[in-house]
């Protein structure tokens, strides 16, 4: 079971790095669509709008690639250790 969990980690890391993109972009493109116009003007709230798409995607794959890191620090701790075990 344990290894079953290790091998879908890396597949759960990259649904949940989807999941975020997607809902990045969708707030991003709701700030755009439902803004008000009058008040603040049109290409300050698309500017934000993309800026927000643009710092949520680089997060989300920031964060994915802190996650494979910790994976493989995990991997090469568990081989070294079974290295050391064997001498």
């Amino acid at each position: 079971m344990r290894d079953f969990l290790n091998k879908s980690l890396a597949v759960l890391i990259w649904i949940a790095t989807g999941f975020n993109v997607a809902l990045s972009c969708y707030t991003g493109a709701m700030i755009i669509r439902y803004s008000p116009m009058q008040l603040i003007g049109d290409s300050t709230v698309i500017l934000y709008g993309f800026l927000f798409i643009l710092f949520g995607v680089t997060l989300s794959l920031v964060f994915a690639g802190i996650c494979f890191q910790i994976m493989d620090i995990r991997t090469f701790t568990k081989h070294v250790a079974l290295n050391q075990r064997r001498v």
